[in-house]
């Protein structure tokens, strides 16, 4: 008898899990917790892609077509500081690449940005947003003083306990070497670009030289691009082959251009004439020359 009751003594010592170990879901979030610095205020919640609406509701839409994985929501407190709030929101998703084009969402002109080796962060006095690896953050804290030092600080903290590059992906770095490009305006979109599905997935960004508009980008196409040819002539407005190497379509927006390099298909946008259109898609080509390698 006293062997059956220590087995089962022992058995439920086994099946209980540590308090609180279930509202950790996350991995940055457990040593966050039990460094001293901070302490959870509620449970940590998760989402998926079935439930994200629920807590976001009207940006899942937005967050979806990146391939969220799973969002972990958290509030802490500084320890040294009662009264203060920090909300993490922690999003997995699908690539770097993909936390990455999240992050530019959320990126305008004229925001600061604040370098948290090795990430970037978008920063105000109550929030960050940054990605590294294939987690993009955002932190929102409760104002007062030392709103700001304490965003910093937990960013801090979390950058350095994620994995994976927080580097751009390449093309966006050759846009932002682009002449006039707008600071601030790189985007990278999952779906419609311009306002159509057919110039999507790529690379966006505002220039203003002589003349404003858009510079688009769309990576190399997995058909070798004669799948997304077809759907440009039949999705674009008044699509028309003007030569071999140069496409136009008229949009709301005003002139499309487009052109061809390796396996990508590069364009400019905006009230702009053909005899403006060619110096800027060919300064565009060179600095993507040897980067768009057809996909097979």
């Amino acid at each position: 008898m006293k062997t059956f009751l220590l087995f089962t003594l022992l058995l439920c010592t086994v099946a209980v899990p540590p308090a609180g170990a279930a509202d950790l879901p996350h991995p940055v979030l457990d040593p966050i917790a039990a460094n001293g610095k901070w302490k959870l205020l509620e449970p940590v919640r998760t989402f998926g892609p079935d439930n994200l609406y629920e807590e976001i509701n009207g940006e899942a839409e937005l967050v979806l077509p990146y391939g969220m994985k799973r969002l972990a929501v958290a509030v802490l407190g500084r320890t040294a500081r009662p009264g203060s709030e920090v909300r993490l929101e922690i999003y997995e998703m699908a690539s770097s690449r993909d936390a990455y084009g999240i992050w530019s969402q959320y990126r305008y002109p004229d925001q600061e940005l604040l370098p948290i080796p090795p990430s970037e962060a978008i920063v105000s006095d109550t929030s960050a947003d940054f990605f590294r690896g294939d987690t993009f953050v955002r932190i929102r804290s409760k104002p007062g003083d030392g709103s700001r030092s304490e965003v910093v600080g937990i960013s801090t903290e979390i950058v350095a306990l994620l994995a994976g590059s927080a580097s751009p992906p390449e093309e966006a770095r050759a846009l932002d070497d682009l002449p006039g490009r707008v600071a601030g305006s790189i985007l990278y979109q999952k779906r419609a670009m311009l306002g159509y599905e057919c110039l999507a997935p790529g690379f966006e960004v505002k220039f203003s030289t002589t003349t404003t508009g858009h510079y688009l980008l769309l990576p190399s196409a997995t058909d070798g691009g004669a799948g997304r040819k077809a759907r440009l002539a039949r999705e674009l407005p008044e699509y028309r082959e003007v030569n071999p190497t140069l496409f136009n379509a008229q949009t709301p927006s005003g002139e499309l251009w487009m052109t061809p390099e390796g396996g990508c298909v590069l364009a400019v946008a905006g009230k702009i004439p053909r005899e403006q259109a060619g110096p800027l898609l060919s300064s565009f080509a060179q600095r993507l020359r040897g980067m768009c390698r057809p996909t097979r």
